[in-house]
């Protein structure tokens, strides 16, 4: 049986897909490259964490809300609506929300303890979220 070729994606999907996966970079890549910062910047004063963690913010929580948006365009371009795509899509978006909880949490965390914990959910939920999606995409 010949299988058809691979074609390109068009403009459109391209443009999405693209927004969609820079915002994940962006909110995903960033907790980890922040996780592999904040130890080392200690070195560089008490504040030095904090300072990164707030810089890290401005661009995060922009990012959040574009994988949010674009996260519904993909629904609405993509739109399999299989029973196992919808159940693997309603336990994504659980993730994707506990990813949200934790990140904002840990951003109001009072101990060190606070911190690690939220800032752990909000990390581990988020590299699930994105795995799904990969899974997702098909």
């Amino acid at each position: 049986m010949l299988s058809a070729a691979p074609q390109l994606t068009s403009a459109l999907d391209g443009f999405r897909l693209t927004l969609h996966v820079l915002a994940a970079t962006v909110w995903v890549g960033g907790q980890v490259t922040m996780l592999g910062l904040v130890g080392p910047s200690r070195a560089l004063g008490e504040a030095a964490p904090r300072t990164l963690a707030r810089a890290f913010n401005r661009l995060a929580w922009p990012a959040y809300g574009l994988l949010f948006l674009t996260g519904i365009w993909n629904i609405q371009a993509v739109g399999k609506g299989g029973t196992t795509w919808s159940m693997v899509l309603g336990i994504k978006l659980a993730f994707f929300l506990l990813a949200g909880l934790g990140a904002y949490l840990h951003t109001k965390a009072t101990s060190k303890a606070q911190l690690a914990i939220w800032g752990s959910v909000g990390g581990v939920a988020s590299v699930i979220a994105l795995a799904l999606g990969v899974f997702l995409n098909g």
